[in-house]
């Protein structure tokens, strides 16, 4: 008996706290949909209306105007359909006009750095740091012509052990002096070398090699050594040097040069120090010590360092690993051996 009790009064809160949901669902559907319209029934004013659905009863003026049927605001009938919001228009979405596509500006193309065409390089000579290895030395021409005549034909004699096959290319060159440095005395900075011409061997019988001169760079001479041929480039894109570095011009191939433009000379910097071929570097010549003006005393003996002074402009032509030949390209007073080099 109690076990059916039980469950009917089971069954009852069941069914109030569905109806419960349902009618809590219905009026926050109601709270939350705005109300448009409204049925007047019996005992309804506008008054009343506004002050039921707006919150605010002086809005009945309102009201009012949303309805104008109603000739009289005081006399409104059960069964009227009054307008309590006004129809929000339908604001037809435009779109926005594309913005036309942004004309793409053409950049100016960069400026292709200059370049410097040298075609004999090889002829310039370089500073070694010790003797070049040798692969034999030059004998005679095989048939005695003139060692300057053209075609030129050379026999040289290869060193024992050495292997030469036709076709290979090499060089023949001379050892012109040791060179010192200028600044730091009796520090030796290698040998000055010069290139005779560029060869290509034809004939090989045993230690005998026959060669055709390609090109000649200067008299080739007999016993003159022989060496692995190496290509530089002719033409040499000319670019700052980035990295700060000092060098001093060691040697001149010509001696002392004021009209030095496209004279050769010698700088203690090579590629180990950042140097490559194409590099541009500025000349720089101390100027003498000079009296301080602000203590003209005979007594005072001592001298201002004044600053260095521009005098010329020179671009890389090849780099050993501590050396580097370079050409002038510009002076206005004249180069000597010790002046400074730098970017």
């Amino acid at each position: 008996m109690k076990t059916e009790m039980g469950k009917r009064k089971f069954s009852i809160w069941k069914k109030r706290a569905i109806f419960g949901f349902i009618f809590a669902s219905l009026l926050c559907a109601l709270v939350a949909a705005p109300l448009m319209a409204y049925q007047v029934t019996k005992g309804d004013t506008l008054w009343d209306i506004s002050e039921r659905f707006l919150q605010n009863p002086f809005f009945w003026p309102k009201v009012w105007a949303l309805n104008p049927y109603i000739p009289n605001p005081h006399w409104i009938y059960p069964g009227d359909k009054i307008k309590l919001k006004a129809p929000q228009p339908v604001i037809p979405v435009q779109k926005a006009p594309q913005a036309a596509p942004k004309k793409q500006v053409a950049m100016p193309p960069k400026p292709k750095p200059p370049i410097l065409t040298h075609e004999n390089i090889h002829a310039e000579g370089f500073i070694a740091e010790s003797k070049l290895e040798e692969i034999g030395r030059v004998l005679t021409n095989e048939d005695d012509t003139p060692m300057n005549s053209e075609p030129k034909i050379l026999c040289f004699y290869t060193k024992r052990g050495e292997t030469v096959y036709p076709g290979d290319r090499f060089t023949t060159f001379t050892y012109v002096k040791t060179v010192y440095h200028p600044v730091e005395k009796w520090v030796k900075l290698g040998y000055l070398v010069e290139l005779g011409g560029e060869i290509e061997v034809f004939r090989v019988e045993g230690r005998y090699c026959f060669a055709k001169i390609l090109h000649n760079y200067m008299e080739i001479d007999e016993g003159d050594p022989i060496g692995r041929f190496e290509r530089w480039p002719s033409k040499l894109v000319i670019t700052p040097v980035k990295k700060p570095l000092q060098a001093y011009i060691v040697m001149m191939k010509e001696g002392l040069m004021m009209g030095a433009q496209d004279k050769v000379l010698y700088i203690d910097k090579g590629s180990d120090d950042g140097l490559q071929p194409g590099n541009t570097m500025s000349i720089y010549q101390d100027c003498p010590a000079k009296h301080n003006p602000y203590k003209p005393s005979v007594w005072d003996c001592r001298l201002m360092p004044s600053p260095d002074r521009k005098i010329g402009t020179i671009v890389v032509l090849s780099t050993q690993r501590h050396t580097a030949t370079a050409m002038v390209l510009q002076n206005d007073r004249e180069i000597i051996v010790g002046d400074k080099v730098r970017p």
